[in-house]
């Protein structure tokens, strides 16, 4: 389900202005809402998410675990983002349980974005759910937006979160 990406792409979406390492700015409570799909033909379905992140500077490491809502189910996620201190690659593991399973990120931090790509079969339907995905960060907002790999001009989804 590309939905579940998207709540992947969660997992990062915390942050302060900009900064060479937003993972430190990325640690709190987050409310988002929006909207995202399933599919890139699929419907825009409104989704609101809380997400708690917690930073581990000796490890340079970000967990994330929350929770999803779109009409009719709610989808529990956690995952981690590990950084290496003066280099903008990030490496990362993340979890749904009520979707995916578990699948590895790649991606960068700079400045107040932090980008990754996202790739999983949907187990159900063997669909191919990859996602770029890009978190912007200005104050205590986060503006998390996704895109189809395959054809990176359909929008798959766009939540806000707010502390």
């Amino acid at each position: 389900m590309c939905l579940v990406k998207v709540l992947t792409c969660c997992v990062v979406v915390s942050a302060h202005p900009a900064v060479a390492d937003p993972f430190s700015n990325m640690t709190g409570s987050w409310n988002g809402s929006g909207w995202a799909r399933q599919s890139p033909q699929g419907p825009k379905e409104t989704v609101r998410c809380r997400i708690t992140n917690t930073y581990d500077v000796a490890t340079n490491t970000l967990a994330v675990a929350g929770r999803c809502a779109v009409p009719g189910r709610k989808l529990t996620m956690s995952g981690t983002l590990n950084g290496k201190d003066g280099a903008e690659r990030i490496t990362g593991r993340w979890s749904n349980p009520d979707g995916i399973g578990s699948a590895g990120i790649v991606g960068i931090q700079r400045g107040n974005i932090v980008a990754f790509n996202f790739s999983a079969i949907d187990p159900e339907t063997g669909r191919n759910l990859s996602q770029n995905v890009e978190w912007r960060i200005s104050g205590d907002t986060l503006l998390l937006r996704s895109t189809d790999r395959t054809n990176p001009t359909v929008a798959m989804s766009k939540i806000e979160f707010a502390r």
